[in-house]
């Protein structure tokens, strides 16, 4: 059986490679968009995603978003953020926020959803 790889098609398609970008999340390295990054995004890189070396304020973080949606306005912007041990936005100090595993243990649902409920307002920044 002769023909193309899905592979080697991706590197000759510019339609097949574009599909496949818009699937991608990478993260990168520092708190500003890489022009590389930028790059990638503008054509039609999916997204980013964010960790806790990417995040130094609400203020930064927001001029970092706002660089990601001048570069692609449809891209995801991904982050982990869980509370516990798990955070993202609180990486230099700790979460404020008790993790899964505590909320597991206490079996409070209405806690547990008033805990989303903030974890939820802290992603989504100042209104």
């Amino acid at each position: 059986m002769s023909g193309a790889s899905v592979a080697d098609t991706a590197l000759t398609d510019p339609d097949l490679r574009r599909s496949i970008a818009a699937t991608l999340l990478p993260g990168f390295v520092g708190t500003t968009l890489p022009s590389w990054l930028a790059a990638r995004l503008r054509a039609g890189l999916g997204g980013v995603c964010l960790f806790g070396q990417n995040i130094s304020s609400a203020a930064q973080l927001r001029e970092l978003t706002d660089a990601i949606y001048a570069a692609n306005p449809e891209a995801i912007v991904a982050i982990d953020e869980e509370g516990g041990d798990v955070t993202r936005l609180y990486y230099e100090s700790g979460s404020p926020y008790p993790g899964n595993a505590i909320l597991g243990r206490l079996g409070d649902a209405a806690y547990t959803e008033d805990v989303a409920r903030r974890v939820g307002r802290s992603c989504a920044g100042p209104a």
